[in-house]
């Protein structure tokens, strides 16, 4: 008999849409039965693939994706590629990363007790009803353990973090006691010649930067990048 997988209900033969929710009818209910089946495994799939990302982000220290929002999207904050990322600023990803996780873990486990003891009830029964529950329950389990991998990683990163801004003091002292706006003109004597403001400035940066490598042995270009601009400011600016 027709059967609808929306509502649950079953029709005389003949019918082909639901008087209820105005949907298409399957063959037998045994065939909606199947579609959820499969629509639900899928669904698990890719829960499962999308928290084992997550988890993996998480373990390495990575910051992890924020969890999907009730409209199922992600915040876009496009970070470049090609800019210096401080373990401080990581440090906030990653502690900010927990604290969603914990909050949408709780959500989730709030909600799995009431499906669990019926306080609240699902359009759905028997194999589907319990594959729902399960799916509530894991996620809210995947969740916690996200947090909890999360807020680790975060307490790590604060570590480097500290010693990452002790030894970014250290530098900036070091250079300002030793370099001025007239000796790094003067390294660069004869060539400001006849530069418009934005080469001189470019000219200015480049041999900061060098100055770092070169005396401090940063091996990291993006760091010295950073720390060139910031140098640049505090003595041009």
């Amino acid at each position: 008999m027709p059967y609808c997988p929306k509502c649950d209900m079953e029709f005389v033969e003949g019918m082909t849409v639901c008087t209820d929710c105005h949907g298409p009818l399957v063959e037998t209910k045994e065939a909606a039965m199947a579609m959820k089946q499969k629509e639900n495994e899928e669904k698990m799939k890719e829960m499962a693939e999308r928290m084992a990302a997550m988890e993996a982000a998480a373990n390495n220290g990575q910051p992890v994706p924020q969890p999907l929002s009730m409209t199922g999207r992600r915040s876009k904050t496009p970070v470049p590629s090609n800019v210096y990322v401080k373990k401080s600023q990581k440090y906030a990803d990653m502690k900010s990363s927990a604290s969603a996780f914990y909050v949408v873990g709780a959500i989730m486990i709030a909600a799995a007790l009431c499906l669990w003891l019926n306080i609240l009830n699902l359009p759905m029964t028997g194999m589907n009803g319990l594959l729902i529950k399960i799916i509530v329950t894991a996620i809210g389990i995947a969740s916690f353990a996200i947090a909890f991998s999360s807020a680790k990683s975060a307490k790590a990163l604060a570590v480097q973090a500290e010693a990452e801004n002790e030894k970014e003091d250290h530098l900036i002292q070091w250079f300002l006691s030793s370099y001025t706006k007239e000796t790094i003109d003067k390294s660069l004597e004869g060539e400001l010649d006849d530069l418009s403001p934005e080469e001189i400035s470019l000219k200015r940066l480049e041999l900061i930067q060098d100055i770092l490598i070169t005396n401090q042995d940063i091996s990291d270009q993006l760091y010295a990048d950073s720390l060139a601009e910031e140098l640049y400011t505090r003595i041009f600016e």
